[in-house]
């Protein structure tokens, strides 16, 4: 009987000491793990992004004029940037296309080129803290939308035959998108693809499909660290709050089948947009990394059209 009693004890002790080393660990996590996770993406490479799309380094490959420069925005990170004029003589306007989070310029090669030869100049850059461009973090939106309004600057004064502006974003550059819209009237229209409704639910979303731990205080508390890290407010990132503030034609895009943002965050958007051209573009069968392949024609169509009937 005592022998039973003492290996309970010890039992009892192991369990209480994996207990406290759990603890520790996921205090450790929270405070030195997570809050970077978000903020900062992985850096994508050239070469890797020429594996994932099969595609050059740069428009040369594919046969595209295209003149590179660079913005220095309010924080002093410059971001390199591609400037993509249009290959026939009618200009119908000027679209920037933001890329994803851990992506970069280079993803959007295919519809620049696309889109320019339809009369478009497009401008596509390295967000900050992803490919070629300065920067350690990734704000989803808060310093973001204005490095837009910047590159918006720069264009309308260092190249001719300016036109209207209108914007591209799929993913966390549909997030950026709807908020530089916000801001910036010069954005007459835009088309987002794939866009979450406020950071903190898609951080959420995020912890909760990667930890077996579904409490929100630790996704909160990390994201407390993260806003200190970055000096950025979490809340203030908040596409369908922005969308309410705009009364310019949207084309919305989401996959019906997206396990990563939901389809659910791109109709909130969707539904708080003033103006009455918004347009709501589910992509049935299409999840979130996918939606391109899987719209096909029909999408690309889409996407065509509505910049040829809003950028004039």
């Amino acid at each position: 009987m005592m022998k039973i009693k003492r290996i309970y004890k010890i039992l009892i002790a192991f369990l209480i000491l994996l207990a406290i080393i759990g603890w520790c660990g996921l205090r450790y996590s929270i405070n030195n793990i997570l809050p970077y996770s978000s903020i900062r993406p992985h850096r994508v490479t050239q070469e890797e992004i020429s594996k994932l799309s099969n595609i050059g380094f740069n428009p040369s490959s594919l046969g595209v004029t295209y003149t590179s420069f660079d913005v220095t925005v309010e924080d002093s990170i410059s971001l390199k940037c591609w400037f993509i004029p249009s290959k026939v003589d009618s200009i119908h306007g000027n679209i920037v296309l933001l890329h994803g989070i851990a992506s970069c310029k280079e993803s959007l090669l295919k519809i620049s080129d696309t889109l320019s030869s339809l009369g478009f100049n497009c401008i596509i850059y390295d967000s900050r803290g992803h490919g070629e461009s300065g920067g350690i973090n990734c704000t989803f939106g808060y310093y973001e939308k204005r490095d837009v309004s910047l590159i918006i600057d720069y264009v309308a004064k260092n190249f001719p035959n300016n036109k209207p502006f209108g914007i591209y974003g799929y993913s966390l550059g549909a997030a950026v998108a709807i908020q530089a819209m916000e801001i910036d009237k010069r954005i007459e229209c835009g088309v987002v693809v794939s866009s979450f409704a406020t950071l903190r639910e898609v951080i959420y979303d995020y912890w909760n499909s990667i930890s077996p731990l579904h409490f929100e205080w630790i996704p909160d508390e990390a994201l407390k660290k993260s806003e200190s890290i970055a000096n950025f407010k979490v809340d203030s990132v908040k596409p369908e709050e922005s969308a309410k503030h705009i009364d310019r034609p949207i084309l919305v895009i989401h996959g019906v089948e997206d396990k990563k943002i939901s389809i659910s965050y791109g109709r909130r958007v969707f539904d708080n947009l003033r103006n009455p051209q918004k347009k709501w573009y589910p992509v049935t069968g299409a999840n979130h990394d996918n939606i391109e392949r899987v719209g096909e024609k029909a999408l690309l169509n889409s996407i065509i059209q509505f910049f040829l009937g809003n950028l004039r």
